[in-house]
Parts: structure tokens; C-alpha cells; sequence
């Protein structure tokens, strides 16, 4: 488990900006499907899927900060 951690890190760290631009569109992604589970009124899964969105965008950020400035 640790070597598959470790090789995930490294991947971020030599493609930093597209690992970035992955995590934004999915987050945006996640951010449409939200929209349309709470138009059908699925509440539950709406916040399940913002959490996610969040989550990715935290991460994105996180890598921003670490590699890329």
C-alpha cells in the first residue's frame, strides 16, 4: 500500500498541472451533478457529491501550493 502511495505522490509532484486541471474538472463535474440531484431533490446524494467537490478542490489546491508555485 505504501509503495502505491508513494508512486501516486511522485506522479503529482512531475505532472503537478495536469494532476491540477484533472481535479478542477472533476470537481466541476461534480459541482453540475450536484446541481442536477438537487433539482430532482436527491439531498443526500447532492451533499455527498459537494463534499466531493470540495474535496477535490482542496486537493488541487493542496498540490498547487506543494509543486507549482
Amino acid at each position: 500500500m505504501a509503495i502505491i502511495m508513494n508512486m501516486a505522490a511522485d506522479f503529482e509532484r512531475r505532472h503537478a498541472r495536469v494532476v491540477i486541471l484533472i481535479r478542477v474538472l472533476v470537481a466541476a463535474w461534480l459541482v453540475a451533478l450536484t446541481g442536477i440531484l438537487l433539482a430532482y431533490g436527491y439531498w443526500g446524494w447532492a451533499l455527498l457529491t459537494a463534499a466531493g467537490a470540495v474535496a477535490n478542490i482542496v486537493w488541487a489546491y493542496h498540490v498547487y501550493r506543494k509543486d507549482v508555485r
